[in-house]
């Protein structure tokens, strides 16, 4: 059984590296924010899910490209004279971005305000600039013709879209447009379904209840997919349409069943996305640590010294620690009682800030700056006290790099050893 001076010792270091994780990942986000990342990550990702090859999507014309999909699907399903489908959508994400259902979502006004041009990128690597070119061109072909995005205009981009929305959208896609046709008795529909004399229909459109129903998505995909060769008009949601066939066909014979594999489909993309966006600001992250490390002056050596050394000190902060939830948010309340907290261990005795060490304390000897924060030793083995110092600054950055979820989830175990205690002794027969 572990005593409980290295269990204090373990409750210390996770509590010090997670509130420091905590607050580093508040920068990183701060910075995210003004950088415009998630929005930039997130309309990159859909544009790798959506389309492939070269193709791009300019954010001032996906109304457009909803549009020309929508006429269509609409002309190839219902062949109701007038409908136009030689208007070519640009890419899948113009038709999916510019539906009524995303247009606006999580941003103050329309996409379509937005002179942004998502291009084609690496995957990991999105790249959305502004639409207007470059002059003079680079000579480079490596570099973007485009200029650069306003940051302004990054930041007003959605970070998030639902996986509800987005499946809602990709079905509106294969839903034609009403085109209201007065019937006689009998009369098949471009539904395929039977109507009495003089019923008003909207072609393949929607239930009584106002809902799409599968017969219409499978109708639509089946003379979408029919169509060899594939018209060049017709190209550039081929990939899209073929994606959503394959879950269609693999789905339960019923709506909410493709909504939910297309729910799921993007989700499974969005995580990937998520790994990329964690990978970029990572090295955010282990600045801002390191920014904050120095200037606080979190030493895991000589935190752990003391934690170690100081049964005091060990107890207070693993009270501290167990009085506290965890903060694995950027939640101002938690990160404010965490401050709070890690305060009240300072002045509990942990060596936490720069103030004077306890052999400066006195006047005697005389300490100068480096050596009263610890930095360099009295004794004159400086060399050595100051490999300490960096040593103990960047076993804390490193810690860093697990975020505060990992040491805070870590926090909750010891916390849970501590307090079951040894186990009793065995009375004697």
């Amino acid at each position: 059984m572990l005593s409980s001076g290295i269990i204090d010792l373990a409750i210390g270091l996770a509590f010090v590296f997670g509130v420091t994780a905590a607050l580093a990942s508040v920068a990183t986000e701060l910075i995210s924010r003004f950088l415009g990342l998630r929005g930039t990550y997130l309309l990159g990702g859909l544009r790798e899910l959506l389309d492939s090859g070269q193709i791009g999507t300019d954010l001032t014309k996906v109304d457009k490209d909803y549009d020309a999909w929508k006429n269509i699907v609409t002309g190839i399903s219902t062949n109701v004279p007038g409908i136009s489908t030689k208007e070519k959508p640009q890419s899948a994400t113009g038709a999916v971005l510019g539906s009524p259902i995303l247009r606006s979502q999580g941003m103050v006004g329309d996409i379509i305000s937005r002179k942004l041009l998502v291009q084609a990128s690496k995957p990991g690597r999105p790249s959305v600039r502004n639409i207007e070119p470059k002059s003079p061109a680079p000579r480079s072909s490596r570099r973007s013709p485009q200029k650069r995005a306003p940051r302004s205009d990054l930041r007003s981009l959605p970070a998030y879209i639902s996986p509800t929305a987005f499946a809602d959208a990709v079905i509106d896609l294969l839903v034609p447009k009403p085109t209201a046709q007065t019937t006689t008795a009998g009369q098949t529909t471009a539904a395929g379904q039977t109507t009495a004399a003089g019923q008003t229909t909207a072609a393949g459109q929607t239930t009584a209840a106002g809902q799409t129903t599968l017969d219409t998505v499978r109708q639509s995909l089946q003379k979408i997919m029919s169509q060899n060769p594939v018209p060049d008009y017709m190209a550039p949601l081929m990939p899209l349409m073929t994606s959503v066939n394959t879950l269609v066909t693999t789905a339960e014979n019923d709506i909410t069943s493709v909504r939910t594999s297309i729910e799921n489909w993007y989700n499974d993309h969005m995580d990937r996305v998520s790994g990329w966006y964690k990978r970029h600001v990572a090295w955010f992250t282990i600045i801002a640590g390191a920014i904050l490390v120095i200037l606080l002056n979190i030493n895991a050596i000589t935190i752990g010294r003391a934690l170690y050394s100081n049964s005091v000190i060990g107890s207070a902060v693993a009270t501290a620690a167990g009085n506290h939830p965890p903060c694995t948010t950027a939640d101002s309340t938690c990160l404010g009682q965490l401050q709070t907290d890690l305060a009240t261990v300072a002045q509990a005795g942990l060596p936490i800030g720069w103030a004077t060490v306890s052999a400066c304390a006195s006047t005697r000897p005389a300490c100068n700056w480096w050596q009263a924060r610890g930095i360099t030793s009295t004794t004159g083995n400086s060399a050595w006290q100051i490999l300490l110092v960096v040593a103990g600054f960047l076993i804390t950055i490193v810690a860093l790099t697990p975020g505060a979820r990992f040491w805070f989830d870590l926090l909750g175990k010891l916390g849970t050893l501590r307090s079951t205690g040894p186990k009793p002794t065995s009375s004697s027969s």
